[in-house]
């Protein structure tokens, strides 16, 4: 698949949009506005700051979620370029997200260093987890399975959760639509030369039916969910410091099941994770070991018998992690560490753990303006394969604002337990997915603008997809079974820019993307070629306005059928009563539009919610 002219053409047009903001920018300015420096961690593990990032990191900040004020993780993270979300109804649903037009099990995603997700299906149940307990999102673009192992093809998803100084406490109430009720609170503990946050958060929603398709399930599908979320340090000594963390999720989610019209169907799910590590730092090095555990758990219900699960999943994930940063020169950094992890699946299949074994090492060396990095890990994942994913990547600073990064990098997918022993379906002799991705991205930052441009390419080879065996079944049927038959081919232009300008503050997010099934030449189900975001924001004493509009084009639904584009306006109101009390109201859906990206299932229409919150400082 080549490169077309008009793909040329947009790419021009989009470094010359990136040049025009800037000068907009530069020139409308009344007043300089220093932009804070980021630091990301899910680049290499340990603290980074922007200019030390070869990859696009997009991070959102707790001021911005409480702004945004979303119902599910899905709201915040379709705010950002290249991240793409397919629901089957509301915030309790099933939710998929694809960053970069990648598979939504080729995205890896942690919870405070943790992988969670299942191991069956190779997912995860990003409607389990609540907004209000997130401090911190960092989502990487592109391949980094040489620092973190499986799954990170398309991207890497970072979850940091509440995290206040000692004395700071919070709480929070709000109601809205569909009977819409949540309250939370918060608060930070000093010990010593330390600090502990505990958050806790539930939520409930009568909901709607978000099913409209045949056979019609006339019953609204609601949900609840609780968290609870524990993290903490205590500073030992001047070298070493203690760690902990933990998240506690609960609750029930009603849905419609077209293959089981008419039955009950709603799900329980009770997952956990704990970490607790050690960490000792000096000048130069500093080693991190530390020990987790996640489960997911799952249990479906259906029938006049809600209370005997019909199926029931769970996956228990137990992990050791050892990294290392040593600054050889004030020039040169080294990473490097060892990754064990023991995974379980509850049920009958023919085998229920593995064990992965991982080790990595990672370079970065700075030449006055050019900096380099290149990344090597090895992983052996049991009765399967072992892979070498690697990633190489180059940067030019030409000056103060702009700099071009280059990168090029290797990633895997290893199969779920459900590919390979399911009963009577699963294929033992599955390899892994793998892909091989390439990226180049100019960046522009002054004192009020913040963008980029990146052109991306991922070729992902040795994807899984169900295929006939060749064998009948007693009945003369055709037996199929999870094969290494797919092959994709993803091309895409993104482009991010936050600036101020006439006192308001502009924040724009567009993705172009072919994604084609390099099979059938047809364009992979559920991308849309073109995507885009305008959020724009206006602060006035004690009053914030925040507007978001969020277009997704029409999407390939397969056999020669898509999915409409969508519009969507939300609208946000924040007024500070004092330094400590503030209310907000806001305003889904404005038009009352009607989304739908999965077939038959729609979104929630027009909605209304009220919330106040006292922070404590």
């Amino acid at each position: 698949m080549g490169t077309q002219p008009s793909k040329i053409a947009l790419l021009v047009s989009s470094l010359l949009s990136l040049s025009a903001f800037s000068a907009i920018a530069e020139e409308a300015a009344t007043s300089a506005v220093n932009v804070d420096e980021t630091i990301t961690v899910t680049g290499s593990r340990f603290d980074r700051s922007a200019d030390q990032q070869l990859t696009v990191i997009n991070t959102i900040e707790r001021e911005e979620i409480a702004r945004l004020n979303p119902k599910s993780v899905a709201d915040v993270l379709e705010t950002l370029p290249g991240v793409s979300i397919s629901r089957n109804g509301g915030a309790g649903q099933s939710t998929s997200i694809s960053v970069r037009g990648s598979n939504s099990n080729h995205v890896l995603v942690l919870v405070d260093g943790v992988k969670i997700g299942s191991a069956t299906l190779g997912t995860v149940s990003f409607n389990t987890l609540s907004p209000e307990n997130i401090e911190r999102i960092e989502v990487l673009k592109g391949p980094r399975a040489s620092v973190w192992g499986s799954d990170a093809i398309g991207g890497v998803i970072q979850i940091f959760t509440r995290q206040l100084k000692g004395g700071e406490w919070f709480a929070g109430a709000e109601y809205g639509s569909n009977d819409y009720i949540r309250g939370s609170f918060g608060a930070g503990m000093t010990h010593g030369n330390g600090s502990t946050t505990l958050a806790v958060n539930h939520e409930q929603s009568d909901g709607y039916d978000v099913y409209n398709g045949a056979p019609v399930e006339n019953d609204d599908d609601g949900y609840k969910r609780t968290s609870l979320s524990l993290k903490g340090a205590q500073q030992i000594n001047q070298n070493w410091q203690a760690l902990w963390n933990g998240q506690y999720d609960k609750g029930n989610t009603q849905y419609d099941d077209v293959y089981a019209s008419g039955s009950a169907d709603e799900s329980d799910f009770d997952n956990y994770l704990w970490n607790l590590a050690a960490q000792y730092s000096n000048a130069r090095f500093t080693s991190k070991l530390a020990l987790s555990q996640s489960r997911d758990a799952n249990e479906n219900f259906r029938g006049d018998d809600s209370s005997v699960p019909v199926s029931e999943f769970v996956t228990k994930r137990d992990q050791i992690n050892w990294s290392n940063q040593y600054l050889a020169t004030n020039d040169l950094t080294f990473t490097g560490g060892i990754d064990w992890t023991n995974e379980t699946v509850k049920g009958d299949y023919a085998q229920d753990e593995r064990d992965i074994f991982g080790a990595y090492l990672l370079a970065q060396k700075q030449w006055s303006k050019l900096l380099a990095e290149v990344a090597v890990r090895y992983d052996d994942v049991e009765n399967i394969d072992s892979e070498v994913s690697y990633n190489a990547s180059l940067a030019y600073q030409f000056n103060d604002q702009w700099r071009l990064a280059a990168s090029t990098g290797t990633a895997f997918k290893a199969p779920t337990f459900n590919d390979l022993y399911w009963p009577d379906s699963g294929n033992p002799d599955l390899i892994s997915e793998t892909a091989e991705s390439y990226d180049l991205t100019l960046h522009y930052q002054a004192d009020d603008i913040r963008a980029y441009i990146s052109v991306f390419e991922n070729s992902i080879d040795n994807l899984i997809a169900w295929a006939p065996t060749g064998e009948q079944d007693d009945f003369g049927w055709d037996i199929w079974k999870p094969a290494n038959i797919n092959e994709a081919k993803i091309q895409g232009v993104e482009l991010s820019a936050n600036f101020s300008l006439f006192s308001l503050d502009h924040q724009l997010a567009y993705t172009y993307l072919d994604a084609e099934n390099k099979q059938t030449d047809e364009q992979l189900i559920g991308r849309s070629e073109n995507e885009f975001n305008y959020q724009l924001s206006y602060t006035w004493q004690q009053f914030d306005l925040l507007a978001n509009y969020h277009y997704q084009g029409k999407r390939y639904a397969g056999y020669s059928e898509y999915f409409d584009a969508t519009h969507q306006l939300d609208l946000g109101l924040g007024y500070q009563l004092d330094d400590a009390w503030s209310l907000r109201l806001k305003a889904n859906n404005v038009f009352d539009e009607e989304v739908i990206s999965a077939q038959n299932y729609f979104s929630p229409g027009r909605e209304f919610y009220v919330s106040v919150s006292y922070q404590a400082f």
